[in-house]
């Protein structure tokens, strides 16, 4: 009889710290579009202005990965059936943060000197990072 009560005792134990680990597991995941791509522009932010071709081609991919976290909100948006005014306001924010991404891309591509190109791609930074803020709200907005 002891011996089937320290096996309950073992197997509860164990339960609970299966739930203590999968519970961090569960935090750490984001409903929604997929938050803060830091690893993106890490990749890129110490280039220099030789390696412009490598920084244009990671600009882009902070693009098309942008697009892609505004194409997952818009879907969940679709499904959206009532509460959506502070989403579409926290939409119209991300929109904005993209324009400001793309139009500092471009303006890269303007830059003809070391330091004017140093100034753009901190920009770049700059709206990249506030594109991932707006999307971590979008993220955290309550939907219906």
């Amino acid at each position: 009889m002891k011996t089937i009560l320290g096996f309950r005792q073992i197997a509860l134990a164990l339960g609970f710290g299966a739930l203590v680990l999968g519970g961090n597991r569960v935090v750490a995941e984001v409903v929604g579009a997929e938050a803060s791509t830091g690893h993106l522009w890490s990749d890129i932010k110490g280039d220099t202005y030789d390696q412009r071709d490598h920084f244009a081609a990671g600009a882009n991919r902070l693009t098309a990965k942008l697009d892609d976290q505004i194409q997952e909100l818009r879907a969940k948006r679709a499904a959206m059936t009532t509460d959506t005014k502070e989403w579409d306001f926290a939409m119209k924010e991300v929109e904005e943060c993209r324009m400001l991404l793309k139009g500092r891309i471009e303006d890269l591509a303007k830059a003809t000197t070391p330091d004017a190109w140093a100034d753009a791609k901190d920009k770049i930074g700059e709206a990249w990072k506030r594109s991932q803020l707006a999307v971590d709200k979008m993220n955290s907005t309550r939907t219906s």
